[in-house]
């Protein structure tokens, strides 16, 4: 899945943001709470969850756990700081799930791991306070899931995923998360890698190696650049995929959600691509 990020985004965060989903993955032995979002889709999207990616359900509960450490913030709803508590709408949406949650004796209620008890919030406000059929008219999946992620529709939401029409002006950085499933054991991860992007979604460390037309003060630049990024890579073990060696490794599905006309659609491998 490609992530975007809004604001002040630096390659770091995509490093960062890996080690954070690393850490959940491991300390769930590979097996996080996927089921979660997977009954929530397939209860709110009908006929249309069969037209998902393979895997859907696994790459959008990396999503909603990174959307969870970003709203973990307690300066995310700073704005709302001095509204009587009754007229905040981060209170007044938890308060609606909650009771929500609570009269249909949904269950789990919560989570002891703080992130993921805030993604099973997001699930519950798609149940029971966001439901898909209120916004699908209008929205795509995708959307709809970052609005489970959002207290207000204000644009000051941190991540998006794989939203292949993001506004580039308000786009500072993009990146890929791959995702490996066990195929003995439905939404068990088995591997987590990133692949740091350009602006344009090209690899970043293949635009930062040395090129004959760059000027010296250029090239020196994306030298010293590309050490540091490696460098951290290496400290942390981080894992690296990119969508070219995707495409030279793995068959792709036959896609039926991106759609053909979708702007910046992932390029399809040369052996689907010649066939349509």
């Amino acid at each position: 899945m490609q992530f975007y990020k809004w604001g002040d985004a630096v390659p770091e965060h995509a490093l960062e943001e890996w080690r954070v989903f690393s850490d959940q993955i491991e300390n769930a032995d590979g097996l996080l709470p996927v089921v979660w979002l997977d009954d929530l889709l397939r209860q709110q999207l009908g006929e249309l969850y069969a037209r998902l990616p393979t895997h859907f359900s696994v790459a959008a509960f990396l999503f909603l756990i990174q959307r969870a450490e970003e709203e973990h913030s307690p300066f995310r709803n700073w704005e709302f700081r001095n509204l009587p508590k009754e007229e905040r709408p981060d209170y007044r949406l938890g308060f609606a799930i909650g009771k929500a949650m609570a009269l249909a004796g949904f269950q789990p209620q919560e989570h002891p791991d703080a992130l993921l008890n805030r993604v099973l919030g997001f699930i519950g406000a798609g149940h029971f306070v966001r439901p898909w059929r209120d916004y699908g008219l209008t929205w795509s999946v995708l959307k709809w899931l970052q609005y489970l992620t959002q207290v207000t529709l204000k644009e000051e939401m941190g991540s998006i995923a794989g939203d292949l029409q993001a506004p580039v002006w308000d786009i500072s950085y993009r990146y890929r998360f791959f995702i490996w499933i066990d195929s003995r054991t439905p939404f068990k991860i088995s591997r987590l890698a990133v692949e740091l992007c350009n602006e344009h979604g090209g690899d970043l460390l293949v635009e930062l190696e040395d090129h004959p037309d760059k000027t010296a003060m250029q090239a020196e630049y994306d030298r010293n650049q590309a050490n540091r990024l490696m460098d951290l890579i290496a400290e942390g073990k981080i894992d690296r995929f990119s969508l070219k060696e995707a495409d030279e490794t793995f068959q792709a599905d036959e896609d039926s959600f991106w759609g053909p006309d979708c702007h910046e659609r992932p390029p399809l491998p040369p052996a689907i691509a010649l066939k349509r």
